[in-house]
């Protein structure tokens, strides 16, 4: 008896628990005052400048290895060490004694030459009247002509050793082929240097304009290029700033001169190579630098704050939004291209003029699970000006 009186009551309990849930359920999400607290952040169109740091070296745009032609005594250095040189200028002067000798003897031998192709013509001249009268035969007179047509060959070759000979003389002044910064000589007066030796007699360099290699890993060179969530407006003109290593910047804005379509394949990095004009001589190579590349500019960017964006068990990157109406929407599958000082750059999943909720995200957890719930904004919604993100930029990338 007793057993089938609590059978009557118990759905009567039940229905009473259901009955209390369902109220405190509504006094939560819509009962007076008791709404959750949050802050939003409103999103603001902005344009989002797309920079990256990359380590880079300094190389000069040209260098010259200054190394001899012909062998010999060096009788003089005919520049000041750590100056500035131009192209053509006399820089050692190699004993030309013996090739200033190879030179006029290969001039007697091209007048020799010539005199022996002038009695030659001379000759075959003379033959060709006697062979008109029947005076010689006509196997003489042809070797008469060959004779002449050797003794022409013979005057083109004594030229050609001619020329050679003036050559080596020329390179006994050795003579510097750019416009350039040169360092210490090698060798002094006195020096026996050799033809093709290995090692220089100084280095000129160009400085002014310099070169900056920096290297990047291709995957994210790649990704610079090719990303399908992020459309940007490429950056024009001079678009890379110089950091020094003690964080100073320099000057001069420098610009990409080109980028390398070949893999490191040790490294897996790809080499761009930037030019600045060095007029001060303030950048010199070998120096590791800091340059800071501008890729473009995102038009009207969707930038949040990150304590507004949250992952879930899939790693997918979700978000509350508020409504107008002060519901609460749970937005699953957001894109992120980057993030920055605090921020995301959201390329999709959240739009302009949206209020992200960014602090009392607890309370609100039930929205995750499909439940419909209404929030009450705290204080006047956050927004990031365009001054704002441009110092957080700038100060992020130093």
């Amino acid at each position: 008896m007793r057993f089938n009186k609590l059978l009557l009551t118990l759905p009567m309990a039940l229905t009473s628990l259901l009955l209390l849930t369902s109220c405190d359920n509504n006094q939560s999400q819509n009962g007076d005052g008791q709404l959750p607290k949050v802050t939003v952040f409103k999103v603001e169109p902005l344009d989002y400048t797309l920079k990256i740091n990359l380590p880079g070296r300094v190389v000069a745009s040209q260098i010259a290895e200054i190394r001899p032609q012909v062998s010999g005594i060096v009788l003089n250095r005919e520049f000041e060490e750590s100056s500035n040189v131009k192209a053509g200028q006399s820089l050692y002067q190699i004993d030309p004694a013996i090739y200033q000798a190879n030179y006029d003897s290969a001039v007697a031998s091209v007048a020799s030459a010539k005199a022996n192709a002038n009695i030659a013509q001379l000759t075959l001249k003379r033959y060709a009247g006697l062979l008109n009268t029947k005076s010689i035969s006509q196997q003489e007179y042809d070797k008469a002509a060959a004779d002449a047509k050797q003794a022409n060959a013979s005057v083109l070759v004594a030229q050609a050793a001619e020329h050679a000979a003036k050559v080596n003389l020329d390179y006994t002044k050795v003579y510097s082929p750019i416009d350039g910064y040169i360092g210490k000589s090698s060798v002094t007066e006195g020096a026996l240097v050799s033809a093709g030796q290995p090692t220089p007699l100084a280095l000129v360099q160009q400085l002014d304009p310099i070169y900056v290699d920096m290297t990047e890993a291709a995957t994210r060179y790649n990704k610079y290029l090719q990303d399908e969530n992020i459309i940007y407006e490429p950056a024009k003109g001079n678009n890379v700033e110089l950091y020094f290593n003690d964080g100073s910047k320099y000057a001069l804005p420098g610009n990409v001169k080109f980028s390398d379509m070949t893999v490191n394949e040790t490294t897996g990095t790809v080499t761009l190579r930037s030019q600045f004009a060095n007029s001060e001589s303030k950048i010199l190579p070998g120096m590791f630098v800091k340059p800071q590349l501008t890729l473009g500019t995102i038009k009207n960017a969707v930038l949040v704050p990150q304590q507004g964006v949250t992952s879930n068990q899939k790693g997918q990157y979700t978000a509350k939004i508020l409504k107008p109406d002060n519901t609460v929407e749970y937005r699953q599958d957001i894109k992120v291209y980057t993030g920055i000082s605090g921020y995301w750059v959201v390329t999709s999943g959240i739009d302009i003029g949206e209020q992200v909720i960014t602090t009392g995200l607890l309370n609100l957890t039930a929205v995750e699970s499909g439940v419909t719930m209404q929030a009450e904004v705290v204080g006047e919604p956050t927004t990031l000006s365009q001054e704002q993100l441009d110092n957080i930029i700038n100060n992020n990338m130093k």
